[in-house]
């Protein structure tokens, strides 16, 4: 008899060949040197159900402070140490700038043009340069003072008269700012639809973006899936979020354009670009995603940060004396603080600053390698996803003294310990581009804030209500809700308060 073989036995014996070689070329890479870890089915026992950059820190204790987790030749390389952190982003940044591959996110949901989740290449190279002529520097920020002392001055006003309302009027400042200077746009009393469109979308972004929540993540090839089928439910949902990601880059760009053919537009990044002389459809395209990288990512980290200085002057009422009586020595009563007030306000400078350390509004930054690297003796391999653990670096015993508390006396005197600004803001070529503007208008929010208003606990019933410190979220977080009192300093505060200020 004489055997033939059909296309079917040549399918599975190469796909059987293909499987062998796969585990082969996995066993071989295990044999090198990757950190110490876990590997195999293991993995899928920890994934994470919450708070995951609690649960890398806690991998990181068991296993050191390079560890792995690694299945089926992905390879998860985690770190919560500054030093590490360091000498991997900083110092080998050509190898470590690319972000990891996110099929929920960048490809499902549409966000892989965001700066955010570019790769490093021309693309995101082109946004930083446009970021950087628009806001990379203090002396580029100054330009807009005058603007982010109005919004202040409003958001003031704001939260005298509706304090329940707190984090609203807290966002909505810091969105508002931001708008002025991506698109002109300027958001109107009351609640503001762009504003709300983008604390959606950076809602959504958190979800789509978290570790370990979407299989398609770990298998991609469930991208391929029919959406109606039994647990496709994520498809879905990226259908969702993808439309909430096209109004966000869509209208306040159409919005613009519709300015500037009226004549009508107001300073900003688009109009800036959009007035240019032959400009191209690619360029275009270019600046509608930088714009709504600056929309996206100034309407929501700041803000997490400006709402948590409110927690934090709640639960430190020490602190916040302390920076009042600075205030009244150098400001005085008669007027608000202004950005010329800064070199002299030492304390308040040092509160920002341990503002940033106690609240992190994203506690994980992602990596990917390019190529092969050794570490310390450890082998990572290209394509490995880096995690670095910025909650934990700032909360690290051996760089903070008592790192749980809120101290801005930390970073005063002839030893201070390091300024967090590095891991708060990212590393190396990723470092966040907003980091000049983002730090003045928390900055001032804080310093008119304290000159103004008594915070403190809520009294329900005589019963004294202590919030928590308490984030959620998941790639970007906040403090969860709370109570607080807030009330004017004097009659004399609420009357700086409700003075009108002008932009000329």
């Amino acid at each position: 008899m004489v055997s033939t073989l059909t296309p079917l036995h040549l399918i599975t014996t190469g796909s059987a060949a293909l499987v062998f070689a796969i585990w082969l070329y996995v066993r071989h890479r295990w044999r090198l040197n990757l950190p110490p870890g876990i590997h195999g089915l293991r993995c899928f026992l920890q994934l994470s159900n919450g708070k995951f950059w609690l649960d890398m820190q806690d991998f990181n204790r068991q296993h050191g402070d390079l560890a792995c987790w690694s299945l089926l030749g992905i390879n998860l390389v985690v770190t919560g140490s500054a030093k590490i952190a360091g000498d991997l982003l900083d110092k080998r940044s050509a190898n470590y700038s690319d972000r990891p591959r996110s099929v929920m996110c960048g490809e499902l949901s549409g966000w892989g043009k965001i700066m955010l989740f570019s790769n490093y290449n021309d693309w995101f190279r082109g946004h930083r340069k446009l970021f950087a002529q628009e806001i990379g520097s203090n002396s580029t920020v100054a330009k807009f003072h005058r603007m982010i002392e109005f919004e202040t001055r409003r958001t003031l006003r704001c939260i005298l008269d509706d304090p329940a309302r707190l984090q609203a009027h807290v966002r909505k400042n810091f969105t508002s700012v931001i708008l002025r200077i991506s698109h002109g746009y300027v958001t109107q009393e009351g609640d503001d639809p762009l504003v709300e469109l983008a604390h959606t979308a950076n809602s959504q972004l958190s979800m789509a973006s978290a570790p370990g929540l979407f299989y398609v993540d770990i298998v991609p090839l469930l991208k391929y899936i029919p959406s109606w089928l039994p647990g496709a439910g994520f498809k879905r949902k990226a259908k969702e979020y993808a439309a909430v990601l096209h109004d966000l880059v869509e209208i306040p760009h159409n919005y613009a354009k519709s300015q500037l053919a009226a004549g009508t537009a107001l300073s900003s990044l688009s109009s800036r670009i959009l007035g240019e002389p032959g400009l191209t459809d690619e360029l275009e395209d270019s600046l509608k995603w930088a714009a709504a990288t600056m929309y996206q990512g100034g309407a929501d980290t700041a803000n997490s940060v400006g709402y948590a200085f409110y927690l934090a002057m709640t639960l430190h009422p020490r602190v916040m004396k302390k920076a009042q009586e600075e205030l009244d020595s150098v400001v005085g009563a008669s007027r608000l603080p202004t950005f010329a007030d800064r070199p002299s306000l030492l304390y308040l400078e040092a509160l920002v600053t341990e503002l940033l350390r106690w609240h992190t509004p994203a506690p994980i930054t992602m990596r990917r390698t390019r190529v092969d690297d050794e570490y310390n003796g450890y082998f990572i391999p290209a394509d490995s996803f880096i995690f670095v653990n910025i909650w934990a670096i700032l909360r690290d015993e051996r760089t903070y003294t008592n790192p749980l508390e809120f101290r801005p006396e930390r970073f005063l005197g002839d030893n201070p310990e390091p300024h967090p600004g590095n891991a708060c803001f990212g590393f190396g070529r990723r470092r966040c581009p907003g980091y000049f503007l983002g730090q003045s208008v928390l900055w001032l929010m804080c310093a008119q804030a304290l000159a103004t208003f008594e915070i403190s606990k809520c009294v329900e019933n005589g019963v004294e209500i202590t919030p928590e410190f308490n984030l959620v979220g998941e790639t970007l977080v906040h403090q969860a809700p709370f109570k607080c009192s807030i009330r004017p300093r004097s009659s004399e505060a609420e009357a700086l308060i409700r003075q009108e200020l002008s932009l000329s």
